[in-house]
């Protein structure tokens, strides 16, 4: 199905340039262009933070139309490699301008402090749909390699969306099925407590191995 172009204000249309409708499946021009448009959101609402021109709706529905782009991107491996390296180096600069108009408001003592947790909320949405998205990405790349022991996994994030291999947690990446069959009994527990909150990890070893399996999205690599 195709992505729909974002909906944005009538006095955001005036200000921002709006890309044609993209490609099914999106190329490469729809992506640059996508991302564009949020950063032009981001940019005029640093310099008019009060509301006049670029709404918090229209910077939201900028970014969620950028990354559901971003996530059409997945089926080779060095593809899907290089949006999650493009989504990660260019969080900063996207999200800096909304940061910039942040502090601009908590500077000002005019503003209420509901405007400053509305904009620490947009900035919440925008990093967890990002971290949600790569998620899936990964889940689909494992769910579609091949069952051998050589199989290339990619990192998935935690069913909280914590990365696994980052703070606090620290685990080692699970590249492989081999990582996963010769990780150390209590790193295999933890990684069955992140994928699959709730549930008390087994005392089999065979068992939590299964779990972790499931919880990437490996599912042909589960022996029954």
């Amino acid at each position: 199905m195709p992505i729909e172009l974002p909906v944005l204000t009538p006095q955001s249309l005036q200000v921002l340039k709006v890309p044609p409708a993209p490609a099914d499946p999106p190329v490469s021009r729809d992506i640059a262009k996508a991302c564009l448009l949020f950063q032009d959101a981001s940019n005029r609402a640093t310099h008019h933070h009060d509301g006049v021109l670029i709404s918090d709706d229209d910077i939201c529905n900028a970014a969620t139309y950028a990354t559901q782009l971003l996530a059409t991107r997945v089926g080779q491996r060095d593809l899907q490699a290089d949006i999650v390296a493009a989504i990660e180096n260019a969080m900063p600069a996207m999200l800096q301008p909304i940061q910039d108009s942040l502090a601009l408001l908590e500077a000002n003592s005019q503003q209420t402090q509901g405007d400053i947790q509305r904009i620490k909320a947009d900035l919440t949405a925008v990093k967890r749909d990002i971290r949600h998205n790569r998620r899936i990405s990964a889940l689909t790349w494992n769910n579609n390699a091949r069952p051998t022991n050589t199989a290339s996994f990619e990192i998935v994030p935690f069913a909280n969306l914590d990365d696994p291999t980052a703070a606090p947690h620290n685990l080692p990446p699970l590249q492989s099925p081999a990582h996963i069959r010769e990780l150390r009994r209590h790193l295999l527990r933890a990684y069955v407590r992140g994928y699959h909150p709730g549930l008390e990890a087994p005392h089999s070893d065979e068992e939590c191995i299964r779990l972790v399996f499931r919880g990437i999205g490996a599912y042909s690599h589960v022996r029954e």
